[in-house]
């Protein structure tokens, strides 16, 4: 049997397989720690019964009331008293997200915890003025403090939950609650400013403005489009690196659970390596979007959670800290951490030179030696034609499966040769260029596709940037002049994938994104309202590179 950790309680191989579809794994990673199957968790099956008490009271800092539903294992006489684990809800624990929660909670509480499942302030019967992740760090700190102290806690407090309710999480860690020991966000986000609301400092997209009907969130859009850039307000809702380090180097427990489809995720997982080195942290990073609660992240979190509030020698602080889903194999694989420390750092530069794979506006090619020569390459946008790229990503389905070639024709692209071996790129991919606007304001947005023998081309991973906060999106806008030559790094979405032999990979770049026609919920960035024609350099002198982290052997094998 493989495991991810060792000890009573142990993740290990499922009876069914991870999918019908395996392909082979990428070249030299043969002796890395593959699973043949779909990873699962075993925990003891002891079960309490369990009572429910609604209306329970929190009374913040400022006397705001709060109100939660009370979950309470009923234990013998002669057991002491748990822990508690605590959910922080900002839409309301009645609410239809809110009450999706209900089992799951049951269910850890049935296991020996008390579990409080809180609504914050202006939501569902709790007082107070509901705003984009206000008071969640000192609201979540009051109601650890608070659950603490109850004679039925035994002082030891652990939080749970996905997407605004890992958001809220992450805050409260940033308050140093003293009794806060452990935490599972699944599929939040501590950099919600560039990550979710201004991608890559774009515009806030469509997933954004249907908050203004989602029940609990109302009040979310209209907020953060009076902040469109990082400031003062914006810090205040933000957990930043420094935030991360001190969380990790008060020991508090993190289990940070991703999915590479998923539009929150790559905030979670940046935030899993500011922890620091020496952190208590696991990372859970598998091939899912938005929105995803399966049974094996309960099981994982009830592990974590046995572990850092009940000392439960169950082995989920040993082993291999990473657990990673890697498509085009299409297996998952245990890491000692992330980013894979040992990825080889492999340089392509685009060329003016023609692949002869695509009908795009250039059809360069992506290739390991610098251009000798080059003509820039012009890319036009304008809000109402585009040409866009189509790399948002449905909440509920990730990224779109359409073969990419009729967008791509409207594009600049470059692409590779054929991939003499199979090749293996995990971790963060990286677009430097050289570029020149025609208006004051303008954004660049990239998909690295994968392009197969037959010329069919999928997405793999996209990035999002804008101009003016180019230079640091947490710092205040740089004008750009237009006609002037400067420089752009852009840093891709996180990434585990496998390119085959044969397949190409694919660099687009466009001026705007839009989701392509029938994707559910989409999110991402929204259209700059600027009309623009980018130059980008491709000549010796401002050579435009595409980085990949290549694991394995494959990069020996580019050309």
């Amino acid at each position: 049997m493989v495991k991810w950790v060792v000890g009573a309680v142990a993740l290990c191989l499922a009876a069914t397989s991870v999918s019908a579809d395996v392909f082979p794994i990428g070249a030299g990673t043969e002796g890395r720690r593959w699973l043949q199957e779909a990873p699962t968790a075993e925990n003891p099956i002891k079960r309490y019964p369990i009572t429910l008490e609604d209306g329970v009271i929190v009374t913040a800092r400022d006397g705001v009331k709060l109100e939660g539903r009370l979950f309470r294992p009923t234990l013998a006489s002669s057991e002491k008293a748990t822990p508690c684990v605590l959910m922080t809800d900002g839409y309301g624990r009645a609410s239809n997200t809110g009450a999706s929660f209900d089992g799951p909670l049951f269910d850890i509480a049935s296991r020996g915890y008390a579990v409080l499942h809180l609504s914050l302030r202006g939501s569902g019967k709790s007082e107070g003025k509901a705003d984009l992740y206000a008071h969640f760090g000192e609201d979540g700190y009051d109601a650890v403090e608070w659950m603490a102290a109850q004679p039925w806690c035994d002082g030891r407090v652990g939080m749970v939950g996905p997407s605004l309710l890992g958001i809220s999480q992450w805050l409260a860690a940033k308050e140093a609650p003293p009794h806060l020991k452990a935490i599972v966000p699944e599929v939040a986000c501590g950099d919600c400013y560039g990550e979710l609301w201004y991608p890559g400092g774009m515009r806030p997209g469509p997933g954004r403005e249907a908050r203004k009907s989602s029940p609990g969130a109302e009040a979310e859009y209209a907020t953060a489009i009076a902040h469109p850039d990082f400031d003062a307000w914006w810090k205040a809702r933000t957990t930043l690196a420094d935030a991360a380090a001190a969380i990790g180097k008060r020991r508090v427990a993190v289990f940070v659970a991703g999915g590479q489809d998923d539009y929150i995720s790559p905030a979670n997982l940046r935030l899993y390596t500011q922890l620091g080195a020496d952190a208590r942290k696991r990372l859970f990073f598998g091939p899912y979007a938005h929105g995803w609660h399966i049974g094996l992240i309960q099981e994982l979190q009830v592990q974590w959670l046995d572990r850092w509030l009940k000392d439960e020698a169950n082995g989920a602080d040993a082993g291999a800290r990473v657990m990673i889903y890697i498509k085009g194999a299409n297996r998952w694989r245990s890491e000692a951490d992330w980013p894979l420390p040992d990825a080889h750092q492999t340089r392509l530069f685009l060329s003016g030179q023609r692949s002869g794979s695509a009908q795009s506006v250039n059809d360069g090619s992506l290739t390991v030696r610098k251009a000798s020569a080059g003509e820039a390459v012009q890319v036009t946008y304008s809000p109402e034609a585009g040409p866009f790229l189509p790399v948002l990503l449905s909440a509920t389905k990730g990224r779109s499966v359409l073969d990419q070639r009729a967008i791509e024709a409207k594009v600049a692209t470059w692409t590779t040769e054929p991939l003499a071996a199979a090749t293996e790129v995990t971790g963060y991919p990286r677009v430097s260029l050289w570029a020149s606007a025609t208006a004051p304001d303008a954004d660049l947005v990239v998909s690295l596709n994968d392009v197969a023998p037959d010329g069919t081309s999928r997405q793999v991973m996209q990035g999002y940037l804008n101009a003016r906060h180019a230079k640091d999106l947490q710092a205040a806008p740089t004008a750009i002049t237009p006609g002037e030559l400067r420089r752009y790094d852009l840093e891709l979405f996180p990434v585990a994938y496998v390119f085959g032999a044969g397949h190409r990979m694919r660099l687009a770049i466009a001026g705007g994104a839009e989701p392509p026609a029938g994707l559910p919920f989409p999110q991402g960035p929204g259209k700059n309202p600027t009309a623009n024609t980018w130059a980008i350099a491709t000549d010796p002198e401002h050579a435009a590179t595409l980085d990949l982290p290549v694991i394995g052997t494959g990069w020996q094998e580019l050309r």
